[in-house]
């Protein structure tokens, strides 16, 4: 199995995780999973994505020569690598209850240094077949705007789910309940999934 990362921060609303890979982190609204005794346990939207420098007190520069491609860089240069690391930040949506999927909460959230794997396409079907995760996901406090997240899960999944339009509009009307009290949020997440934009 592919593994994404390992977690670095924890708690009951999300995860922090540290990327395998530089530059790798998982895409924006991507639904992603923790393990616990071989089996899924959490399962969270990426929120976040961001590569810096691991020394908070020193800023990465730029490179003497910008015509030298970015892999001819690390490839000449691989204590660059070293210094620099890509982080993802992702918010819960729910959780595997002995083999039932349960959009909430966990009850206690993965510690520290566990793996972040990809969601299996099936997993990722069955649990979006029914919407109650994008209430958790709306009220997400995030450095990406709500919108721009949700957004990209819902264009995600119906890729996901070559491109079904049932789901899409079941989808649709879900968020449009969620956010009737917030008109220009709903119009901003209405348009950015339309497929005809």
């Amino acid at each position: 199995m592919e593994h994404l990362g390992e977690i670095i921060e924890t708690n009951s609303l999300g995860f922090v995780a540290e990327s395998d890979q530089l530059h790798q982190a998982p895409a924006l609204g991507t639904l992603v999973k923790t393990m616990r005794e071989g089996h899924d346990h959490c399962y969270a939207i990426v929120t976040f994505g961001t590569t810096h420098g691991i020394d908070n007190t020193r800023r990465p520069i730029r490179r003497a020569d910008p015509t030298t491609r970015d892999e001819a860089v690390y490839q000449a240069h691989p204590q660059l690598q070293r210094l620099l690391h890509t982080e993802f930040h992702a918010a819960f949506v729910g959780w595997n209850d002995n083999g039932v999927l349960r959009h909430t909460l966990p009850p206690v959230p993965p510690p520290l240094h566990h793996s972040v794997y990809p969601c299996e396409p099936d997993t990722v079907i069955a649990f979006t077949q029914q919407f109650d995760y994008l209430r958790l996901l709306i009220r997400l406090e995030s450095q990406t705007p709500v919108d721009q997240v949700l957004a990209a899960h819902i264009r995600h999944i119906y890729a996901l789910r070559g491109n079904d339009e049932v789901w899409l509009e079941e989808a649709a009307r879900a968020i449009a309940t969620l956010l009737k009290s917030d008109h220009d949020q709903l119009l901003a997440v209405l348009y950015a999934i339309d497929p005809e934009r």
